[in-house]
């Protein structure tokens, strides 16, 4: 084998192994190439579930905020109407209470007509009914309803639209054994000065205001 010879095999494979390594190292270069576009890929990922998360975080937040603010404008609104038609029942006109006069005076004519009648047979006595037989055939739990439950609630406790007024709790104990039911007549007859309590002597007769103490101190 010549020198020449030698030389053109030695050529050879020197230029196979620099194709053979510049393949290689493209090879590893495409690789590393799609690891790093890869990385890129999950980091995108990873920051648009952030956001996302984020997003329905703020407009959960914003939900909240608003239904608690609807639940108090609610409450709000209901504690006003109660208090308004605490104030309405207070100053009711009082001409349902003296309506009555009239029909009470008017059969004073036909009361006098038989008095002929009335010497020949002596009229029977009858005593005056007391205030607590009469107050008894009253339905006190319904005038209560009626003219106290929006102030005082069902239960004597007070309505909590007045309970910045200082309403009393008349079932507690404590309130019980400090009035009495003729504190409690009075209280309802004449009202208490400084505070919502008006006066209903113009509004229940004495037997009505009796039941409805008597149904208070049942509390």
């Amino acid at each position: 084998m010549t020198l020449k010879t030698v030389l053109r095999i030695t050529r050879n494979v020197g230029l196979c192994a620099a194709v053979a390594l510049v393949a290689c190292d493209s090879g590893q270069k495409t690789e590393e190439k799609k690891v790093e576009e890869k990385k890129v890929e999950a980091k995108a990922d990873d920051a648009k579930a952030a956001a996302d998360a984020k997003a329905a975080a703020d407009a959960k937040a914003a939900a909240d905020a608003k239904a608690a603010a609807d639940a108090k404008a609610a409450e709000d609104a209901k504690a006003a109407a109660d208090a308004k038609a605490a104030e309405g029942d207070a100053k009711a006109p009082e001409g349902d209470a003296k309506a009555p006069e009239g029909d009470a005076k008017a059969p004073e004519g036909d009361a006098k007509a038989p008095a002929t009648d009335a010497k020949k047979t002596e009229p029977k006595k009858t005593e005056p009914k007391k205030t607590e037989d009469a107050s008894a055939k009253i339905d006190a739990k319904a005038l209560y309803d009626a003219k106290c439950k929006v102030c005082h609630a069902a239960d004597g406790k007070g309505a909590e639209a007045q309970k910045k007024n200082n309403i009393p709790d008349m079932s507690a104990k404590d309130w019980q054994s400090k009035h009495s039911k003729a504190a409690v007549v009075k209280a309802i007859t004449d009202g208490v000065d400084g505070t919502k309590m008006k006066a209903f002597k113009d509004k229940l007769s004495k037997e009505e205001i009796d039941a409805v103490a008597a149904y208070v101190k049942k509390m």
